[in-house]
């Protein structure tokens, strides 16, 4: 790990959000330059919404106020059209917040994505609306962040390809063309959603049978179709992954156990 992570993560909650928030600028900036005032409109009202949140919970608390929710902010608008509706989004964004993760005490102590959370709650409530796939260019943007995560160990490697490998095997890919639409379909979810680390397993088995949980559930959502999942799709596959990460960690660690147990008799 370089000092730059060691300096992050000694900051704890907040060096964690410092470095996703810097990944999540190239794809923000795309999104922005295609979006326009529309989708600079839906990250100002998310970020009003997860800020007045941050400040609400902190008062309650009597905590220093943190924007942790900076970040939840940023990953909401990249999945959400920009007509969505204002009402819609300040009630999907506050549930997000609250159940995902104020409830639980916050960012470090939360087992589920807020962002997560969000977008199923709105994919749920609004059966009609459909999140934004994945353009070329957005996916081209997520790999400087991708790799800013994956050296400071904020994305999990072993989920990462676990996903991919499951993904592949499922959908029977066999060319180079289908590997690329594969990999900008799943770009975004993929690197801030399933390899979130604060909603991901966090034992090395555990972490690949997470990938390979979130890559078959993503198939399942879809459909169990031959082309590669949907937006919604991948959601629903990070939330559920996330709900099973802390069983997976326990079944991993059990057997992990029962193994030293019988080998030293």
């Amino acid at each position: 790990m370089t000092r730059f992570a060691l300096l992050m993560h000694g900051r704890g909650a907040g060096g964690l959000v410092a470095i996703q928030s810097l990944a999540l600028l190239p794809p923000l900036g795309v999104s922005l330059w295609h979006g326009g005032a529309a989708t600079l409109g839906i990250l100002l009202a998310a970020l009003l919404v997860v800020l007045i949140w941050d400040y609400a919970f902190a008062a309650l608390r009597h905590r220093r106020f943190e924007p942790h929710g900076l970040t939840t902010a940023a990953i909401f608008t990249l999945f959400v059209p920009a007509d969505m509706p204002l009402w819609h989004l300040v009630v999907v964004l506050s549930l997000g917040c609250v159940i995902g993760e104020r409830i639980f005490g916050g960012r470090g102590f939360a087992f589920l994505s807020p962002a997560t959370v969000a977008l199923a709650l709105a994919l749920l409530s609004l059966p009609d609306l459909t999140l934004v796939p994945p353009s070329s260019a957005l996916a081209l943007a997520c790999l400087p962040g991708a790799a800013l995560l994956l050296a400071t160990g904020l994305l999990s490697l072993r989920i990462a390809l676990s996903f991919l490998v499951v993904m592949i095997l499922v959908l029977g890919v066999s060319s180079f063309e289908t590997a690329i639409i594969l990999l900008t379909t799943s770009s975004v979810a993929l690197v801030f959603l399933i390899c979130d680390p604060t909603s991901a397993a966090v034992t090395s088995w555990g972490r690949v049978l997470h990938g390979a949980l979130a890559g078959g559930l993503a198939w399942v959502f879809a459909g169990l179709g031959d082309g590669p999942p949907g937006a919604g799709a991948l959601v629903f596959a990070a939330l559920m992954a996330s709900l099973m990460a802390p069983l997976i960690d326990h079944i991993v660690l059990s057997f992990s156990a029962w193994r030293r147990q019988r080998h030293h008799g």
